[in-house]
């Protein structure tokens, strides 16, 4: 599609935002409706141990995974991580460190799902959003990190009273209304003299959450000891707000002298952080697309042994997959995929996340993660999942419906160059060609030329494939129904809708006959 005239559309409407040079990346992940997620579940309050390690467990699959990550630092449902200031991960594009990371995050979350929980199925896919931060120098981490700690520290006391009062036979009501007002020393009195708890003995990991980093021990995984020093990732709850902790691990941001910290700083002394935080929004009146696609697909593809050029199951999964992306988004109107690819249009005026580009980019990416996950057995229940995919996305705002269709256009003239010349490819592979010589031969070869090798020495009509893999798949709502619904003035009639997937050519006369789209 080079050149085409529907290129346009990546060049003028796409975002490619690399973040600043010589500045901290921090990416910060949280949890989406995770109190109703948790509640679902049944975990533990105010603390649930095992739910806190599965996420310690998810941190150091990323410190394993990206080499740039140096810290995290994690409490409850959200986790931060600091890259290193020099990184060029993904060249620094902010919608790639976002969605990938945060999609890994989540494929790492389910996949270990049962270590944790073997007696407690997953009944809704969890799902996370993120955000990156630029801090320009390591004091103005620190002084982040030790913001996210004191948090720490204030929410889980006040949780820690709050549910011990309510094991004790009060509402909610009244356990907000007893701790309406009261300082840090009167929660530590409550609990000591109402229900015999010291707060410093509570767990470490609650009271001060989980830090993650690499060190040098001499034990092996099992806490054995062994000769040599070999480097691990460690998980500790210490401290990080003084400078002990930082005097003691240098190498993980710098030395401790080079920070000046201001003792007895209260619970606002570090939020000055905040002010780092820049919140892009997509601009108002547009149509909104976010592009899901799979990072290492080739690889993971391979591991799981999926047919060459097309894997029918593979494709049907990641339909499933945008039909739940859109019975969980509502906003979003029409979704188009093709091999292991997506692209969601959101309708014009939606305020999902008061379009903060952000947290719609890592939420889709991690949503469609989780969904992906979640369906994998059904579609494969002979295949176990080895290896955790994950997604990256980005966002384009469109003026008006016309360049929306002309992006769709586009992706789905991609879908067909791709296709016509993997399916060259792989016939040539399979009748005994190398692969190298298989490129050779289709080096500069045209549409027409690609049909004529096709049908010349494999008898194949390319027009007689499934249309799934010349033209990809179109998501859309479509009324399947009408029914009565009784209300205090009467009956009144209700439209049923449900997403149809359907392998369609999207020229004009698809929108002419599919109007409501665009004006439901």
């Amino acid at each position: 599609m080079a050149n085409s005239k529907y290129e346009y559309v990546k060049r003028e409407f796409e975002f490619n935002r690399q973040l600043p040079a010589s500045n901290w990346i921090v990416l910060r992940i949280d949890g989406c409706h995770f109190h109703r997620f948790s509640e679902l579940h049944a975990f533990e309050k105010p603390n649930d141990e095992s739910a806190l390690g599965l996420m310690n467990a998810c941190a150091t699959s990323m410190l394993k995974k990206y080499n740039d990550i140096v810290f995290a630092y994690g409490v409850s449902d959200e986790y931060s991580f600091v890259f290193r200031e020099e990184t060029e991960l993904y060249k620094r594009r902010e919608s790639k460190i976002l969605s990938l990371c945060v999609s890994y995050f989540t494929s790492v979350y389910m996949m270990k799902w049962k270590d944790f929980f073997p007696n407690n199925d997953l009944k809704e896919p969890p799902y996370f959003d993120a955000r990156v931060v630029c801090y320009p120098n390591m004091k103005t981490v620190r002084d982040y990190l030790a913001w996210r700690q004191v948090d720490c520290h204030i929410n889980n006391q006040y949780n820690t009273c709050f549910w011990m009062l309510i094991q004790s036979g009060k509402t909610e009501n009244e356990a907000y209304q007893a701790l309406k007002g009261t300082s840090s020393k009167d929660k530590n009195k409550l609990l000591l003299q109402q229900f015999q708890i010291n707060y410093n003995d509570e767990s470490a990991m609650f009271r001060k959450g989980s830090s993650v980093y690499r060190d040098k021990v001499k034990t092996d995984d099992y806490g054995n000891p062994i000769k040599r020093t070999r480097q691990a990732t460690i998980v500790s709850n210490f401290d990080i707000i003084g400078p002990e902790f930082w005097e003691k691990h240098q190498y993980i941001l710098g030395k401790a002298s080079d920070c000046q910290y201001l003792w007895g700083k209260e619970k606002y002394g570090y939020e000055y952080v905040k002010k780092f935080v820049n919140i892009p929004r997509s601009p108002c009146s547009n149509w909104t697309i976010v592009r899901i696609s799979a990072c290492q697909f080739d690889q993971f593809s391979l591991i799981h042994s999926f047919d060459k050029p097309n894997d029918e199951t593979a494709l049907r999964l990641m339909n499933a997959s945008a039909s739940l992306m859109m019975e969980q988004f509502p906003d979003i109107i029409f979704g188009y995929g093709f091999n292991n690819e997506y692209s969601f249009v959101f309708q014009e005026n939606t305020e999902l996340y008061k379009r903060e580009e952000s947290s719609i980019i890592s939420s889709c990416s991690s949503c469609f993660t989780s969904f992906y996950i979640m369906k994998w057995e059904e579609y494969f229940p002979s295949i176990p999942l080895v290896q955790p995919p994950h997604y990256k996305a980005e966002v384009l705002c469109c003026p008006k419906p016309t360049t929306v269709c002309d992006y769709l256009f586009r992706r789905q003239s991609e879908c067909h160059n791709r296709n016509q010349y993997n399916t060259c490819f792989w016939m040539l592979v399979k009748s005994g060609e190398g692969e190298n010589k298989a490129k050779e031969i289709l080096k500069d070869t045209l549409p027409k030329d690609k049909n004529e090798l096709l049908f010349q020495r494999f008898q194949m009509n390319y027009n007689n494939e499934p249309a799934m893999f010349r033209k990809g798949s179109c998501a859309y709502r479509q009324k399947v129904g009408e029914f009565a619904e009784v209300e205090a003035n009467g009956d009144v009639t209700r439209e049923r809708w449900d997403v149809a997937v359907a392998h369609v050519d999207m020229g004009p006369d698809f929108w002419r006959k599919h109007p409501y789209v665009f004006n439901r």
